[in-house]
């Protein structure tokens, strides 16, 4: 059998056919065995070829999480297509662009975004057809698959480049069951194990999530309800979830804003996090809550497939600040600007080699070449390395504020406000100024129930920075802004 995304699904319910594969959470609740997905897949499979879909051309999926956007990601890589998860909270102009810039043939849509589905196929020519509801079962029997080979492309997903026009990462089916595998590897994933999933499949972490855990067989619970973060904790412990993976957001309203930290989660045995960088303190929070489950802090870029290295559970509690070191079958250095590697403790770029790294950028050589160079992928993420070979990220090169002349990582000042028991998270943006360029200001939200001295804080950053990386401005808001993904919205921040 080849190596594919849809490959792998055939072989999970060849194993273990009652099997769950997905759980949708809430009123009602919905799972599907792997034999009963492995049907829908192959039903919205036949779908899409006898509806004139041909090989290598692109799919858009623009619904929410669901066993149904599983199933239809997988049934387009067994049609021959490529997959193209759009982020739904975006406008339809920003979809157009990003529909146009790859060509999308087809598009799928759930009935809550069907209006907006149908608005953005009247404004790309190129779409062909739009699926909103799943076929029937035994429909199109007897329709044949094209033949699919692992280096074929099986996704697009859609990242911010350093200009304005979007760049489509390509991955192929050897790219994401590669880190799929490894994933599930360092992790231990098994059939045994349910992993609640709050992240959308749209974000190649969700996405990531999704295909380490079918890869192994286990059980995927989607919950979308996390705008109400207490059912989410009570559904950890309903459905008997083994792990739970999120972005650093979704910790701080977990522990601070639930009861999760006195339910008893006999059945838990792992946190993942990854995303953005979490606090040290906060992590070291869910630590001591759960003494006895494995955390683990990971690091990736959706260019890699998405992740590069993880923390050893073991070491978390010695080394909150680390993303540690290269997953199985990956290979990381740390490089200056010409090219060498760095000593210990000496800052530089992160470059990786794996079978997950990227095919390249949908038509754009350009970027590509910047990007990938000689096998090797330039993250642009500048980090050092303890003896032990971990990991420790000083900043990403994008978000390098330049202040007086000197680059420097906001980072660096967001540590010293996290190290406020007071402060639950902390973003430093830049401003423009008239006689520096650009100066900086500090966004600080306190834990529930504490107050900010924004004097105090003030203080500690004039007695443990220079000058010129001093805040201009200590913002105290009640939350920071979030994107889609849960991550910190530092655009709308560098508005305020």
């Amino acid at each position: 059998m080849t190596d594919s995304l849809h490959g792998m699904i055939q072989r999970s319910a060849k194993r273990s056919p009652r099997a769950i594969a997905l759980v949708e959470a809430g009123a009602p609740s919905r799972a599907f065995t792997y034999s009963e997905f492995g049907a829908l897949v192959d039903a919205f499979a036949r779908d899409l070829i006898k509806r004139g879909l041909r090989k290598a051309e692109r799919v858009g999926i623009l619904a929410r999480n669901s066993i149904e956007w599983a199933a239809f990601y997988l049934a387009v890589s067994k049609a021959g297509g490529i997959s193209v998860p759009l982020n739904y909270t975006l406008q339809v102009s920003d979809l157009a662009e990003e529909a146009r810039d790859c060509g999308i043939a087809a598009l799928y849509s759930d009935k809550s975004l069907s209006k907006k589905a149908h608005k953005l196929a009247g404004r790309v020519s190129s779409i062909r057809f739009v699926v909103n509801c799943a076929p029937e079962a035994d429909s199109h029997k007897g329709v044949k698959f094209p033949k699919v080979k692992e280096g074929d492309p099986a996704s697009i997903i859609y990242t911010a480049g350093t200009t304005r026009k979007p760049l489509g990462v390509v991955l192929t089916h050897k790219n994401l069951l590669s880190n799929s595998r490894a994933v599930s590897e360092y992790s231990g994933l098994s059939r045994r194990d349910r992993t609640c999933c709050v992240l959308p499949f749209y974000y190649i972490y969700g996405l990531s999530l999704l295909l380490s855990n079918l890869s192994a067989g286990a059980s995927v619970i989607i919950d979308n309800r996390f705008m109400y973060p207490n059912l989410i904790a009570d559904g950890i412990k309903r459905y008997r979830a083994t792990g739970f993976a999120g972005v650093p957001s979704h910790y701080a309203i977990l522990l601070y804003r639930t009861a999760l930290r006195k339910k008893k989660l006999p059945d838990l045995r792992y946190f993942m996090q990854a995303g953005d960088a979490m606090p040290p303190r906060l992590i070291l929070t869910l630590a001591k809550a759960f003494p006895r489950k494995k955390i683990y802090l990971m690091y990736g870029q959706t260019e890699a497939g998405p992740r590069i290295s993880y923390l050893s559970p073991d070491k978390v509690r010695d080394k909150p600040d680390s993303v540690g070191s290269a997953i199985p079958g990956a290979k990381v250095r740390v490089v200056d600007e010409s090219g060498d590697d760095c000593g210990l403790k000496r800052a530089g770029e992160i470059l990786v080699a794996s079978s997950g790294v990227m095919k390249g950028y949908w038509n754009n050589p350009v970027e590509t070449k910047k990007a990938v160079k000689g096998g090797w992928l330039h993250t642009g993420d500048i980090a050092f390395r303890d003896g032990e070979g971990d990991l420790f990220i000083v900043g990403r090169e994008k978000n390098f504020l330049k202040v007086a002349g000197r680059r420097i990582s906001p980072l660096e000042i967001e540590r010293i406000a996290e190290d406020d028991p007071s402060v639950l998270e902390a973003a430093c943006v830049g401003a423009k100024d008239k006689l520096s360029g650009q100066k900086t200001k500090l966004f600080v939200s306190p834990v529930p129930g504490k107050k900010i001295d924004a004097n105090r804080m003030m203080k500690a950053c004039k007695e443990k920075l220079p000058p010129y990386m001093v805040p201009s401005k200590i913002v105290i808001m009640e939350s920071l802004p979030k994107s889609s993904l849960g991550k910190i919205n530092r655009k709308e921040l560098e508005s305020i």
